[in-house]
C-alpha cells in the first residue's frame, strides 16, 4: 500500500509543478490573470483550536498561488 501512496503522491507533485509553470506563463501574457486567481481563492482562515494541522482546499490553493508568484519574482530578477 506504501508504494500506492508515494506513487500517488509523486504524480501530485508532478500535475502542481505543470500547473504551476503553466500559471505563471499566462500571467506572463495576461498581467492581471494571478489577479484574479487571488480573488476567487485567497481569504482569511481563522482555524479553530482542535484544527492547527487542518488545511482546507481553499488554503492549499492560497499556498498555490503564491507559489507561482514566487516563482515570477525569481523570474523577474534574473
Amino acid at each position: 500500500m506504501r508504494n500506492d501512496t508515494t506513487a500517488l503522491e509523486r504524480k501530485v507533485l508532478a500535475h502542481e509543478q505543470i500547473l504551476q509553470v503553466l500559471i505563471g506563463h499566462l500571467a506572463e501574457t495576461e498581467p492581471k490573470f494571478l489577479d484574479r486567481l487571488k480573488a476567487v481563492f485567497t481569504r482569511h482562515h481563522n482555524l479553530g483550536v482542535n484544527e492547527q494541522d487542518y488545511f482546507d482546499t481553499a488554503q492549499y490553493a492560497e499556498q498555490f498561488i503564491r507559489e507561482i508568484e514566487k516563482m515570477q519574482e525569481y523570474k523577474a530578477t534574473r
